[in-house]
């Protein structure tokens, strides 16, 4: 992978040089605070900057954090920061980065303001406006279901099943007119009229929009009906400062690539717990299916996600269900730090140098997004990090696009290069809103060549619609395809909102979906290793800055007794415990900076410490040598986002996902030719049945059975699944009558608790249609050889050399060559280690069954052995019809279900324990030459 820094870049700045005084600065300061807080603009506006000195505390502590952020902070919040533009940032020297002093406000309207229009909308269909189905909308058996919402909460509603609502959804899934859409209908005048009443109420129940209704993405929604933003309505404003002149250093910034590079080998991509639990529930009730996506996060008819259609039980209860976040990524990142430093360093005010450090790395690189970005500030020749990483580096910059054109050039060239990246799929922007206070954040234009628009009104040329949506998982991984294009679709969120507040299901799945399979996070901290130490030294690497040093600090040290202590006082202890001149201290970017020199800031200190318990104090590093000025050569803290992009495809597409399609049957009902049965009994007690029962029935009807196999399985209680394939149709109400006989006995002592005849639904998403009648015979030859295995009452330790054995028939059979097989097994043991938590106590007793295993005699039995020969047959003939990647899943798969068929419990931990013991065979014969 070769990374890229794009040349452009955006930089913010805070509103005031970090020299600028109060006084000086006291009305611009005013303008900015009657737009962020009108409450507070009442109490200071007649305040003039002579009277500062002579305010009640309260207030004069108020004005120093909004003065204090105006200076150091540059996230956008109205005119308190700026953001600015620069093409080809990157000179061969050092240029000083010239910005205009004056802010070019952009101003729209403030986004709640949309709660107080209203249309009247039988007036709005006498206009002819168009209109537009709510995109989410899907058909049961006897109703239309669809996403509602109502004062920000979110409802799966229902609507019984209206042919003519179903027509109007399906031609209004495109935006089209009034006066189209009912030509379309091509109704006489009586019904029209009833047509349009039917379009009220669908409007009324949010079953369909306007194009008086907003849209979040695309031109502005103010903009397009028409509204403009004048001064009597509120207003959301982005400030921008014009670039004049300069550049950076591109020297500077050469260490980055390597710190990303060793980045991605040490950190693991943190797959995101609600997406592992959703594939796991997911392979459970569909397996390889393909199915409507609204369809999977139906709470009825499918599995929801993230339990968020449980949002109303009891919270006391709801907060033990489900499985434990797991730690493992940042446990194993401590134990390679802790084998690098000593506790003793950490107290030691000298910087700690990742580059210095060796690292166990991954066996290969984490797979980075096509775009992420990199959010720093330069002090000197330091490149302090804010932020490494995001699914896309649209995310940080979108929100500025809806201001400059240049910004929104910017932006698709990014989404560009994520495409062009990955030509075969389609990425698409999810358009959404709910929150009236903070979707200004939301508001973007059309970066993306596609985007699904949830409850929103969509101004793009192919809108998306969840019902094309279908959803499957393959090799472990969420795949979302359009049926109507047939390409894959990587949703994206060209937004900096956190979609973790909302408690829609299927857009939380569809943003967690952007971080599959990717290291989406390269940022390092070292508390975010160490949790609650009270000193962290600062964390480099070459010349960056990955953590500044931070000093953790209490309430009591500041307030010992009733009291405050004295700004002296303060300044004395601060200096005992090492703090550094300059320093700051808050939540994520919600931070304040403190001169330890200057008593205004320690008093002010001591008074936010009063709200406060504990907190970390964080070295601010100020430069020497600013890099960025304006035309008078004031100084500004700015802040920069750098785009980091490659263009290695990182996504594959339906094609390679799903192999070769072939129209055959896939479900059989009972009494067809297929007849399945599930046998609920317990594990101990499945080899019996197996060994007595199944052959006993299957050689009185040998004449009837074309073909049989089991499998073991425990969804809804431990069962065995037996498959049998008769000749006739004919004879199945004999043989299912006659199994039950056989059964009758364990049935009635209670030795097996139930008997039930399914449906069988054939698994062709996993083995190809293409195939799959091969694969029910091989598992019919393999269902045979354990049977034979299981009379023999044969241990565990002779059952792993009969899984040893086909693996070096199928080496040996040409299927694949020493190196591949060997390649394969490690993955497969890696793994089942990984799977199973494995730590070195695990490790030594695997070692020492090992060597126990060892001394099992050689497989000599000609009964067995004569029906391994034609199972291992089998075997190599099947996985000789695939190549390449639909090869290696294939003999994943086949002896996982071989594996399940020889153990009647534990069946994953045996798996595990014989991959690790056939690459311990491997490698030993390796070894010896």
């Amino acid at each position: 992978m070769k990374l890229n820094i794009h040349p452009s870049i955006i930089f913010r700045t805070p509103k005031f040089s970090y020299q600028a005084d109060l006084a000086s600065c006291w009305d611009e300061l005013k303008e900015a605070i009657a737009v962020s807080s009108s409450a507070f603009y009442e109490t200071i506006k007649d305040v003039q900057a002579d009277d500062l000195n002579n305010l009640p505390s309260k207030i004069s502590f108020t004005i120093w954090k909004y003065f204090n952020r105006a200076k150091y902070r540059s996230t956008p919040y109205g005119t308190f920061a700026s953001f600015s533009f620069l093409n080809q940032a990157f000179q061969t020297a050092e240029s000083k980065i010239i910005i205009n002093e004056a802010q070019v406000v952009h101003r729209f309207i403030d986004w709640p303001y949309r709660n107080e229009l209203h249309f009247d909308f039988e007036r709005l269909l006498a206009d002819n406006v168009e209109l537009f189905s709510n995109s989410s909308y899907y058909t049961t058996s006897d109703g239309i279901r669809y996403i509602a919402c109502t004062d920000g909460v979110f409802e799966l509603a229902e609507i019984d099943q209206h042919d003519l609502v179903e027509q109007i959804l399906n031609i209004c899934s495109e935006p089209i007119t009034v006066k189209a859409l009912l030509a379309k209908l091509d109704l006489d005048a009586n019904a029209e009229t009833d047509a349009l009443r039917l379009i009220a109420d669908m409007h009324a129940l949010q079953l369909i929009f306007s194009d008086r209704d907003p849209n979040i993405v695309g031109q502005d929604y103010f903009e397009r009906i028409g509204i403009a933003a004048t001064a009597d309505k509120p207003q959301y404003l982005i400030a921008e400062r014009k670039t004049i002149s300069g550049g950076l250093d591109e020297k500077l910034l050469k260490p980055l690539p390597g710190l990303i590079q060793l980045l991605s080998k040490i950190l693991k991509s943190n797959e995101r717990e609600a997406l592992t639990s959703f594939i796991r529930r997911f392979r459970q009730k569909f397996d390889q299916q393909e199915i409507a996506l609204s369809v999977a996060l139906d709470p009825e008819m499918g599995i929801g996600y993230d339990e968020l259609e449980q949002a109303g039980e009891d919270d006391f209860v709801a907060q033990f269900k489900g499985e434990k976040k797991s730690e493992k990524n940042k446990n194993d990142l401590k134990a390679a730090l802790k084998a690098n430093l000593l506790a003793e360093r950490f107290k030691v005010d000298e910087p700690i140098f990742l580059n210095q450090l060796s690292f166990d790395t991954n066996e290969r690189e984490s797979i980075l997004p096509n775009s992420f970005s990199l959010l720093m500030s330069l002090t000197d020749d330091l490149i302090c990090i804010d932020q490494i990483g995001g699914a896309t580096a649209n995310a940080l910059t979108g929100r500025f696009s809806i201001a400059d054109a240049a910004v929104e050039a910017y932006c698709k060239e990014t989404s560009a290069i994520e495409q062009n990246a990955n030509p075969e799929v389609m990425f698409f922007d999810v358009a959404y809103m709910v929150e009236t206070n903070v979707d200004n954040i939301n508001r973007r234009k059309l970066i993306y060549d596609h985007q699904l628009s949830i409850l929103n009104f969509d101004t793009s040329h192919a809108p998306l619609s969840l019902r094309d949506i279908y959803i499957s998982v393959r090799n472990n991984e969420v795949v979302l395809r359009s049926r109507q294009l047939n390409k894959r679709l990587i949703p994206r969120l060209a937004s900096a909102y956190n979609y973790a507040r909302s408690d829609l299901s299927v857009f939380r799945l569809l943003c967690d979906l952007q971080h599959q399979g990717l290291q989406t996070s390269l940022s390092l901290p070292l508390d975010g290793i160490f949790p609650d130490l009270d000193f962290y030294p600062r964390f480099q690497y070459y010349n960056v800055v990955l953590s500044a040093a931070k000093w953790q600090v209490n309430k009591g040290d500041f307030y010992p007794g009733k009291t405050a202590i004295t700004v002296e006082n303060c300044r004395v202890f601060l200096k005992t415990r090492g703090v550094c001149r300059f320093f700051k201290t808050g939540l994520s970017d919600q931070t304040l900076c403190f001169d330890l020199e200057a008593d205004e800031d320690l008093n002010a200190l001591i008074l936010f410490m009063q709200k406060q318990t504990k907190l970390y104090l964080e070295e601010v590093i100020f430069p020497s040598v600013t890099s960025v000025v304006d035309q008078q050569q004031k100084p500004y803290l700015a802040q920069f986002i750098l785009n980091l992009n490659h263009d290695d495809r990182i996504y594959r597409d339906v094609d390679d996902l799903n192999g070769h399609k072939t129209a055959i049957q896939s479900t059989f009902l009972p009494g067809k030719e297929w007849l399945y049965f599930e046998i609920f009994c317990h594990q101990q007690r499945s080899d019996e049945l197996l060994i007595g029962v199944v052959p006993a029935f299957l050689a009185d009807f040998s004449s009837s059975i074309k073909s049989w196999f089991f499998i073991r399985y425990n969804e809804n209680g431990n069962h065995l699944r037996f498959r049998v394939l008769l000749h006739k149709e004919a004879d199945g109400q004999k043989l299912i009558s006659a199994f039950g006989d056989y059964l009758q006995d364990y049935i009635n002592s209670g030795l097996v608790s139930d008997l039930q005849l399914k449906t069988y639904k054939r698994e062709i998403e996993r083995y190809g249609a293409d195939l799959i009648s091969e694969i029910e015979a091989h598992f019919s030859v393999d269902s045979e050889f354990v049977l034979l295995v299981l009379q023999d009452q044969t241990d565990a330790f002779t059952k792993y050399k009969w899984c040893s054995a086909v693996v070096n028939e199928l080496r040996d059979g040409g299927v694949f060559d020493a190196k591949e097989m060997i390649k394969i097994i490690k993955l497969m043991s890696d793994s089942f280690n990984a799977e199973h938590h494995l730590e070195a106590t695990d490790f030594k007793k695997l070692n020492q069954q090992y060597q126990l295993y060892r001394t099992t005699p050689e497989l000599t039995d000609d009964r067995l052995c004569d029906e391994f020969n034609v199972f291992k047959n089998s075997f190599i003939a099947i996985l000789k019809k695939t190549e390449g990647s639909r090869r290696v899943k294939l003999f994943s798969d086949l002896m996982h279900m071989h594996v399940n068929r020889l153990f009647s419990r534990d069946q994953r931990t045996n798996e595990m324990v014989m991959y690790y013991f056939l690459l311990k065979d491997m490698q030993r014969k390796n070894a010896i030459g």
